[in-house]
């Protein structure tokens, strides 16, 4: 017997449903196993983190460029680890580094020395911040002429063939094709924050869709979407399937619904903020 479900997830309860989805991927049990995953901090990442028991305020940071009411912008740490002299990329140590299950510290976690330990049965895991018709990621880059420090994980992933996973919600859809979201941003001389580049990302996407599908293996239909009272940029979801399945699904939904991001974001008040750049920044500020 079939059933049809209705359920409404905001995005914030959707990326609980992502972080419990990634997990499940064959691929990332045998990483978790016996190799490297490298995790983009994020409100998506987190939760994964959050499923395998690590306490990731430890590391410092949990997430880095967010767009909050205020504008774009990038977390404290990251601004002050960044503008140290002698920093370069290669010392970025905010991605929260899993080797053979074990997260390590922020001492052990420098990007450029962990990538050079990586191969083909390893992973990059991060979300992104746009995904077009056609079903191409892209990501939002303060460090638009270098790409920071995705720019060095992409050409590594060149030279390690690593594997990458990008776990979106659908709120990230844009309604035209990436390559012209990323001339658009190309253009932007100034912003309400840090002006931000596009780059695609090319990996294995994992929406709502395929949350579903591996989690419950029912059919997720996206029906509608936005709301208010805190529901604002939710999707209502029809879960189609085997009844048994799908009330898995209608359970698994009730199960994450409430969520909340687990930590304040520290970030600068703007007056205070030395980001150079940014429109808000310091003394810019009106």
């Amino acid at each position: 017997m079939t059933l049809s479900v209705q359920f409404a997830l905001t995005p914030t309860e959707s990326k609980r449903l992502l972080s419990k989805a990634v997990l499940q991927l064959d691929e990332v049990k045998k990483a978790l196993d016996k190799g490297i995953i490298i995790v983009h901090p994020s409100s998506t990442t987190i939760f994964m983190l959050e499923e395998l028991g690590f306490r990731v305020p430890e590391k410092g940071i949990w997430i880095c460029g967010h767009i909050s009411p205020k504008g774009l912008c990038i977390s404290r740490k990251q601004i002050d680890t960044t503008m140290k002299p002698g920093y370069t990329v290669e010392k970025y140590a905010f991605d929260l580094v899993i080797r053979r299950g074990q997260l390590l510290p922020f001492e052990e976690s420098e990007l450029g020395p962990v990538l050079e330990e990586m191969d083909d049965q390893d992973l990059y895991i991060k979300t992104v911040n746009a995904l077009d018709p056609e079903g191409n990621a892209g990501i939002l880059l303060a460090a638009r002429s270098t790409g920071g420090s995705i720019g060095l994980v992409l050409k590594k992933q060149k030279e390690k063939n690593f594997q990458m996973i990008l776990p979106t919600g659908l709120e990230k859809r844009i309604p035209i094709p990436l390559s012209e979201a990323m001339k658009a941003a190309l253009e932007t001389k100034k912003a309400k924050g840090i002006p931000c580049g596009l780059w695609r990302l090319k990996g294995k996407i994992i929406t709502e869709i395929e949350a579903f599908r591996q989690l419950c293996d029912v059919e997720a239909i996206p029906i509608s979407g936005g709301g208010v009272c805190g529901a604002e940029g939710c999707i209502l979801w029809v879960l189609r399937g085997e009844e048994q399945k799908v009330e898995r699904a209608y359970d698994l939904c009730r199960q994450i619904q409430g969520h909340k991001l687990p930590y304040a974001l520290e970030v600068y008040e703007c007056k205070d903020c030395p980001k150079s750049g940014c429109d808000l920044a310091g003394a810019k500020k009106k």
